[in-house]
């Protein structure tokens, strides 16, 4: 099993990591990971269980920070998406858009992996949990097809699955277990039966929603020629967040209906467009307030602001405090961060 990624950057960099056939091991296994791309840094944690994986990854990065990721074994995860925002966009039809923003999580299985996964934010940290389904048969035994829902289903039919179509914001049930996850110190063999309790927990949260509420219904998927419009208008509008853009003029430029064009990018990036053209106008704001001496006007106009009182508006309602607030207290330096990540 194995799995393969491509950064791209001024240069093309690859990276690849093996497994166990089923992710198998005896024992319990942690493997730590440094790795540095120039300025782009990222620490990751792997605790290796029989059948399954718990990664804890952080990430310093230059966004955006794009790679080209394909596995060769079919994919069910778990991604807690703690800090940052992570987007996957598929190349084939037998996988589909995973976009999941900070505080948010999605369960997902992905039966072929071959994509672009794209992170936006400069620091990022995420909790992921890959397992088998070998695993996942292993554990809730004869009941597994009962309780497994609509996931079962789509393992039986090799068809991708996300448990919410838009990622959902991460339940304190689970925060709870994943704090427990991270702060394990047991040694090795109570670890190891600790952590698959913990897991086995997660996984009976994740099937009760499914069967008390049903998975969401799924909606049209985008062909794969949308998929790559609607990519393209994002990078329109990421390349350009100094100009203003109007639904049809963004139709325009991808040779998509605007009415697709509205549908298929909320379905892609979780978001409206002028929400997310927002978000991405406030974290570049956000930067350029910490790393240039430009007043508040110039930094307004630079993201798209043509009235600086405006831009002082949306970026108190986006980060609770002004502009001028993050320069002259120094506030990025002190907001706190989640107690339950502080592991990471």
């Amino acid at each position: 099993m194995k799995s393969n990624y491509k950064i791209i950057k001024e240069k093309n960099i690859n990276h690849s990591t093996k497994y166990a056939k089923g992710f198998k091991t005896k024992l319990i296994k942690e493997v730590k990971n440094k790795l540095e791309f120039g300025s782009d840094k990222a620490e990751n944690k792997e605790i290796r269980l029989n059948g399954l994986i718990v990664g804890v990854t952080t990430h310093q990065i230059t966004p955006p920070f794009v790679m080209e990721v394909e596995h060769d074994f079919p994919f069910i995860k778990i991604q807690f998406e703690i800090e940052g925002y992570s987007q996957y966009i598929p190349k084939n039809t037998e996988s589909i858009p995973i976009i999941i923003p900070q505080d948010h999580y999605n369960f997902f299985y992905l039966p072929k992996v071959n994509g672009t996964l794209t992170y936006t934010t400069d620091t990022r940290r995420s909790v992921e949990i890959l397992v088998t389904e070998a695993y996942l048969k292993r554990a809730f035994k004869n009941i597994f097809h009962k309780v497994s829902g609509a996931f079962g289903e789509a393992l039986i039919n090799k068809t991708p699955f996300k448990m919410h179509n838009e990622a959902s914001k991460i339940p304190s049930e689970l925060l709870l277990i994943i704090s427990d996850i991270i702060s394990c110190t047991y040694q090795k063999e109570i670890k190891q039966v600790y952590l698959e309790s913990k897991i086995n927990e997660i996984f009976s949260y994740l099937f009760s929603e499914i069967n008390s509420n049903g998975v969401e219904k799924k909606e049209a998927k985008p062909s794969e020629g949308e998929v790559k419009q609607i990519v393209k208008a994002e990078k329109i509008l990421r390349n350009n967040l100094d100009k203003s853009f109007t639904i049809d003029d963004l139709a325009v430029e991808t040779g998509i209906n605007r009415n697709k064009l509205k549908r298929n990018f909320k379905s892609i990036f979780g978001k409206p467009i002028f929400t997310y053209l927002t978000d991405l106008r406030m974290e570049k704001a956000k930067k350029m307030l910490v790393e240039n001496s430009m007043n508040i006007s110039e930094i307004a106009y630079a993201v798209g602001y043509k009235n600086p009182q405006h831009f002082t508006n949306a970026f108190k309602k986006r980060f609770n405090y002004l502009p001028s607030d993050l320069r002259k207290k120094g506030l990025l330096a002190n907001i706190p961060e989640v107690d339950y990540i502080k592991e990471l």
